[in-house]
């Protein structure tokens, strides 16, 4: 998912009139930004991130295609009728759920930039009321299993069961007050319903990023009719004959059916607003020290398949909803090789990181922020740059590195500034191997006092990756291996490393 970046962006200025520390450190700003639609107001208590992150440093934004599934025809009516993204109902239960993942072709978006669970739960909690929305923290079932969002809508200031509430994904639906009480006494979940599990494990085996988001149509004192069984067909349907049925034998189920509908809409009406905050936020809001937006700097002289699928995979390793690779002007280590002119890496890069080129599992951004700026390309520069811009990346953002990188990076400038700021995540790179790179974080962290040194290597293998090499393949008059069609026609165009543009 690549965004071009705007050539007549105004560049950063090289120079900074605070220290390197200062500006690594420094208070955050109040962005002058409005709050994303629906926020705190619709929903329970969530504060969530309201930062523009359409900037120099890390490149253009790019609209996110968010899409949310339904189990129930009611509740996906109720659903159009508040929110602003497409919905496709599933039909009840992880029958439905699994039978919509087989049909992936057929959604609006076959490959979204995330997924929503949205509809209605009953509450466990009796904390938890009804009519508001909440957006799950994990997902687990009765035997043990879970699983953790890549999305929530929360800054981190509110992680409580109330706010964040799990939810408690069953076969069948809990009905009665003694049935919640039971479900919440001995698992001390939130909400409950009987999607999310299948849901979250479809998403995470098809590496969709994801979220869940239900409204309380019951709260945990609240028992539903027991003929509500009945009035759903497998496709999420209401079955009008045994809805019309059941109130002839028992003309008080029409009360609380409207009850209950009154409360089904308020519940969706919230689900409904806090779906659309997903699409309303940019891929860097959702970095943070678990799932960190990652910094992917280098010549890229020339970029090619591996840098890609590199990427790709630290990515999913460390289930990040963003990346921002980042050509450098000059790399400091390299001066005495002037690389490709700068617009063509950047042409370059795009063409190499396009989105047909590589499975990313979330957006990945190219920034000419290093290339607009004369002189060598500094990463504490960089850093600083960008938390000066965006405080809310720093502790979320991370550097992805090779192993050979990491041997010499006492050569870089502030280098432990650059290490505290944005740890490493490093990819073993020949004729390194995982033993040899452990050994060498081991004693480096602590010579140095990084005690989480040996955490910054990825359980990735190894990458063996050289544009050097490509460029001699060209200079014999070869195209190399390993370079995408976008960028060997760049290439070829632009008359680089030698080769024709008849070639």
């Amino acid at each position: 998912m690549i965004a071009r970046f705007s050539e007549n962006a105004t560049p950063t200025p090289r120079r900074f009139q605070a220290t390197i520390p200062e500006m690594l450190h420094e208070p955050a700003r109040s962005p002058d930004v409005p709050p994303v639609h629906g926020g705190a107001s619709h929903s329970a208590g969530l504060v969530q991130p309201t930062v523009a992150f359409d900037s120099p440093v890390l490149g253009p934004s790019q609209s996110p295609r968010v899409l949310a599934l339904c189990a129930l025809e009611h509740e996906a009516r109720l659903f159009r009728k508040y929110a602003k993204i497409p919905v496709v109902v599933t039909g009840l239960g992880a029958a439905g759920i699994t039978k919509t993942f087989a049909q992936r072709a057929q959604w609006p978006y076959p490959k979204p930039s995330c997924v929503i669970l949205v509809g209605t739960s009953g509450a466990l909690n009796p904390a938890l009321a009804r009519g508001l929305a909440y957006v799950a923290s994990e997902v687990r079932t009765l035997d043990g299993r879970s699983w953790l969002p890549t999305r929530t809508l929360c800054s981190g200031t509110q992680t409580d069961q109330v706010h964040q509430p799990t939810v408690l994904s069953i076969d069948q639906p809990a009905l009665d007050p003694a049935s919640k009480r039971t479900l919440w006494n001995s698992t001390h979940a939130g909400l409950v319903d009987m999607e999310s599990a299948a849901f979250a494990e479809a998403c995470e085996r098809e590496h969709l990023n994801w979220a869940v988001v239900r409204g309380v149509s019951d709260a945990a004192n609240d028992a539903l009719p027991h003929e509500c069984a009945e009035f759903l067909d497998a496709n999420g349907r209401t079955r009008i004959g045994a809805v019309l049925r059941a109130i002839l034998r028992r003309p008080t189920l029409l009360r609380e059916l409207l009850r209950l509908q009154r409360a089904t809409e308020d519940a969706m009406r919230s689900a409904s607003f806090d779906a659309d905050s997903f699409s309303c936020l940019e891929a860097p809001a959702f970095a943070s020290a678990d799932r960190p937006l990652l910094l992917y700097g280098g010549s890229f002289d020339p970029p090619h398949a591996r840098h890609a699928t590199m990427l790709a995979d630290a990515m999913r390793a460390l289930r990040s909803p963003c990346a921002v690779v980042m050509p450098a002007a000059i790399n400091p280590l390299k001066a005495s090789t002037p690389p490709a002119p700068a617009d063509a890496r950047h042409a370059m890069c795009v063409a190499a990181f396009a989105e047909n080129e590589a499975d990313f599992p979330s957006e990945v951004r190219v920034s000419s922020f290093e290339l607009s700026r004369e002189g060598p390309s500094y990463t504490i520069d960089t850093l600083a740059e960008l938390f000066r811009r965006h405080a809310h990346l720093r502790g979320a953002t991370r550097l992805l590195i090779g192993s050979d990188a990491i041997r010499s990076i006492e050569r870089w400038r502030a280098w432990k500034e650059v290490l505290a700021a944005a740890p490493p995540a490093i990819v073993v790179r020949p004729p390194d191997d995982h033993a040899s790179v452990r050994a060498f974080l081991h004693d480096f962290g602590a010579k140095h006092g990084f005690a989480d040194a040996e955490s910054w290597l990825l359980p990735l293998e190894p990458v063996d990756l050289s544009s050097t090499d490509a460029r001699a393949a060209m200079a014999r008059g070869k195209r190399p291996a390993g370079l995408s069609d976008g960028v060997w026609r760049e290439i070829t165009a632009r008359g680089l490393y030698g080769v024709g543009s008849d070639r």
